[in-house]
């Protein structure tokens, strides 16, 4: 784990110690992505994806110990979130309907079961960029990603959740409206968070936000920098702010999201053209 940043070596070496105690003789392998993998961890902000393979299904007393490992992390390192889901090699393979649904964490806790899509954009960083930990080297496991799949759920997802969310923020004296005025973590996680998919519509990769936010300012109109400066700065914990004022600040990310999602349209909509 030498290239892995010092506090994720940490971290990650009190994980196994709790795992190996309650649940021994049951991680096969365990690899790292997201902004650990991409080289962008940041300490406080950014937190610790992961596939973890395990040798068998487990059970309801092991479904348990498994979230107690989860919930004594967070206690333990309460601004470092372990996030990822634990999986049969067969689900990372060879995915079909007989599999099992696998159990996930995000934010920290128990989040229920779900089936490991092979074609999403965590198997696709895993299987481009992910780090191993233990067991198996992923160069070594056979799995592949259906990249016209994964770019039509991105557009389904801009168009959903991110357009849903935009307009959310727009109803007057929702939670959301209101948020958008002081949250600062809603601007960077709006902002940011269209500026990943618009990376990926335009290169056909992946980034971290911190990347995407300095690939925008390379590629969208000069009139946009503002709130993305805003955004990066927030992300690495600036305290300096390019706004005097919120109103401002709440219109240029809202302006700015809209953008992107058109922008982002047009690309997936010319690059189909081109194709056929």
């Amino acid at each position: 784990m030498n290239h892995i940043p010092v506090r994720v070596n940490e971290v990650l070496s009190v994980y196994f110690d709790f795992f190996e105690t309650k649940l021994p003789n049951l991680l096969d392998s365990y690899y790292l992505y997201g902004s650990t993998s991409l080289g962008e961890y940041n300490e406080g902000q950014s937190d610790i994806d992961f596939i973890a393979v395990v040798k068998r299904e487990m059970s309801e007393i092991e479904i348990h110990r498994l979230k107690d490992i989860h919930y004594h992390m967070q206690k333990r390192f309460p601004h470092t979130t372990l996030d990822g889901v634990y999986i049969l090699q067969i689900d990372l393979e060879s995915p079909n309907k007989n599999t099992p649904l696998c159990p996930y964490f995000n934010d920290g806790k128990f989040q229920g079961f779900k089936k490991f899509d092979q074609n999403s954009i965590d198997a696709y960083q895993l299987k481009k960029y992910g780090v191993t930990v233990r067991g198996e080297k992923l160069e070594n496991v056979n799995f592949d990603v259906n990249w016209d799949v994964l770019i039509e759920n991105m557009r389904a997802n801009l168009n959903t959740y991110w357009r849903n969310w935009a307009n959310d923020c727009k109803q007057f004296l929702s939670l959301k409206y209101i948020g958008l005025f002081f949250n600062l973590g809603m601007i960077e996680w709006g902002v940011l968070g269209v500026s990943r998919l618009y990376y990926t519509f335009r290169e056909k990769d992946i980034t971290s936000k911190v990347g995407a936010g300095e690939y925008a300012l390379r590629t969208v109109p000069q009139k946009w920098h503002k709130i993305i400066n805003e955004s990066m700065r927030l992300r690495k914990g600036n305290k300096k702010s390019f706004y005097t004022s919120v109103f401002a600040r709440r219109k240029d990310a809202l302006d700015y999201m809209e953008f992107i999602i058109r922008e982002s349209n047009r690309l997936f909509t010319e690059d189909n053209r081109l194709r056929k």
